[in-house]
């Protein structure tokens, strides 16, 4: 009897979850090393809320993910609207090409991981650092090493720069809160504004309650009944600031006497850091369009939900050798990716199902750091230079540096209902719209 390949993924985001599915759906066996139990994924704030679109959507249904398929709000279209400093802007609203959802990071995280294991994975909630993954490497015990922490993980170090690629972002301060608002005042679409200071997204997610501390000790407990929360339809506000610009909310939110950390030691992204970078946002709003911030201030905040934090882009080379055994790098450890595209999301569920698809492919011959190279640049060829070229043009669209007949093409074509449409299939998958981009 053939002894199924063995993979160990270190990180539990959305990249990791994906390909931990998708390999035991094809009969390997998997390992997942997790910062935080569930309970205490429940428990944290709120994380950085990602669109989930049609195609990825459809995805995440075919491989038992869509675990809120029936609860989850949908969106149908997408209204965007163009700021500029002066005169008029314009706008469009486009249908998309299937419903787009939107999942609370810590609600998607815990109940992915649960069902991991549910599917005969091994979870180990254990933080790992850079000697534990060089370790796993020596004992080559697992035929496949994947890295898929957060962007903020110390083990995207044992991935060098990569200077000859670029994945289409920069700098960004993001501002983000989930709001309660009555049923009926629930937005069916995605909402984007944009202007010189950055983009202000706005869609219905599915969002939950933190846990309290007691509820995660009681979750966490050796004889702890199976968890259960019960999600609620929200808003999802989010703002991806430029920093320096009017809505960056640094010199609110920075203390006197500078520091990164509040006393306890946590990031300043939660609690009072992120409510005063959110009333700073509120105040601006009315500059940039009433009826958005009307729409805001209608809701109430849920606590919890309120995040700010820097996004400063990375790109990395996606394979390194630890004592000589190959690894490789997914999501944010090697590849960021413009956050006002509404492309993160699907980032991470296409490298995470191209590289299943080649390592299928490959069958069960070892897979060296060059098979592993060129499964990371089929990720690439078919989604990823895509994904950067539409952040690319995100980011540039206000800087002044895109050539004249790009943006009059990208007006001309959003003026008509099918060139509208066009776009909106593009967001969804952005090798669609790569021509309008590099006419």
């Amino acid at each position: 009897m053939t002894t199924p390949p063995r993979a160990v993924i270190f990180g539990s985001g959305h990249s990791a979850l994906t390909l931990a599915t998708g390999l035991l759906e094809d009969s390997w066996r998997v390992d997942v090393f997790t910062r935080h139990p569930t309970p205490e994924i429940l428990g944290n704030p709120a994380g950085l809320t990602q669109l989930t679109l049609p195609s990825v959507h459809a995805t995440e249904l075919a491989l038992g993910l869509g675990l809120w398929q029936h609860t989850a709000p949908p969106a149908h279209e997408v209204r965007m609207r163009m700021v500029p400093p002066q005169g008029e802007g314009f706008g469009f609203t486009a249908p998309l090409p299937g419903p787009a959802v939107a999942i609370d990071h810590r609600l998607k995280s815990a109940y992915w991981l649960q069902h991991v294991a549910e599917r005969g994975g091994r979870v180990h909630e254990r933080a790992c650092t850079s000697a534990d993954v060089s370790g796993f490497a020596s004992t080559r015990l697992h035929d496949l090493v994947v890295v898929a922490p957060g962007i903020d993980s110390d083990l995207r170090h044992l991935f060098a720069p990569d200077p000859d690629r670029s994945g289409g972002a920069t700098d960004r301060v993001v501002v983000q809160v989930h709001l309660a608002v009555p049923e009926d005042l629930l937005p069916q679409r995605v909402e984007v504004l944009s202007c010189p200071w950055g983009e202000v997204m706005v869609y219905p997610v599915l969002t939950v309650d933190a846990l309290s501390p007691f509820q995660v000790r009681s979750l966490s407990a050796a004889d702890a009944p199976p968890m259960h929360v019960t999600p609620y339809a929200a808003v999802c506000v989010q703002v991806m600031a430029r920093p320096g610009s009017p809505l960056d909310p640094a010199p609110a939110v920075t203390p006197v006497g500078g520091g990164t950390e509040t006393g306890s030691g946590l990031p300043r992204r939660h609690g009072v850091h992120a409510q005063a970078a959110w009333a700073h946002v509120l105040d601006r709003l009315p500059a940039l369009s009433p009826e958005l911030a009307q729409q805001c201030a209608q809701g109430k905040v849920i606590p919890g939900s309120e995040l700010v934090r820097e996004v400063h882009p990375q790109v990395r080379r996606p394979v390194t050798t630890i004592q000589g055994a190959p690894v490789v790098g997914i999501g944010d450890a090697t590849m960021s990716v413009e956050h006002a595209s509404g492309q993160g999301a699907g980032a991470s569920t296409w490298v995470a199902t191209t590289l299943r698809d080649q390592l299928r492919q490959h069958g069960r011959a070892p897979f060296h750091a060059d098979f592993l190279t060129g499964a990371w640049e089929a990720y690439w060829a078919r989604h990823g230079q895509y994904t950067a070229t539409f952040g690319g043009f995100v980011t540039a669209y206000w800087s002044g540096a895109l050539p004249d007949h790009v943006l009059q093409g990208f007006t001309e074509t959003v003026s008509t209902p099918e060139g509208a449409a066009a776009w909106s299939a593009g967001l969804d998958d952005p090798a669609r719209m790569n021509h309008l981009l590099t006419l």
